[in-house]
């Protein structure tokens, strides 16, 4: 009879250490989200590494970006639109420049980016779209 008790407390223990264990699995600590600046930050990084399609990814899906003050959008959505140039997507590229321009109308590029043979001249044609 003790040695069933013993079995059925040990079974019991078991069990119950199982569900607490599928219990912590099921709610993992999520570290917390980067902050905007830690975000263009990341964004400015790629670029620079030339992991073009992780910038475009990343400008597309931050909601943080999404809701940043205008300076930190243009400069992340820059960087978006030279990453669609550079990967042979004009037309994204152009649309991107279009965004960025119907925030800001005055936006340019510096001289040695608005002399850029792949993104000067898409910038130029989403100028003038824009002016329209």
């Amino acid at each position: 009879m003790k040695i069933r008790l013993s079995l059925l407390c040990l079974n019991l223990a078991l069990g119950l250490a199982g569900c607490a264990a599928t219990q912590r699995a099921a709610q993992p600590d999520t570290p917390p989200s980067p902050t905007v600046a830690e975000q263009l930050q990341q964004v400015r990084q790629q670029y620079t590494e030339g992991r073009y399609g992780e910038v475009i990814r990343q400008v597309a899906t931050s909601d943080a970006l999404a809701g940043a003050p205008r300076q930190t959008r243009t400069e992340a959505y820059k960087l978006q639109a030279f990453s669609y140039c550079v990967t042979g997507y004009p037309q994204l590229c152009e649309d991107t420049f279009l965004r960025v321009l119907r925030m800001d109308p005055a936006f340019t590029l510096a001289p040695n980016e608005a002399g850029h043979p792949l993104w000067g001249p898409v910038f130029r044609k989403a100028q003038a779209k824009a002016a329209e």
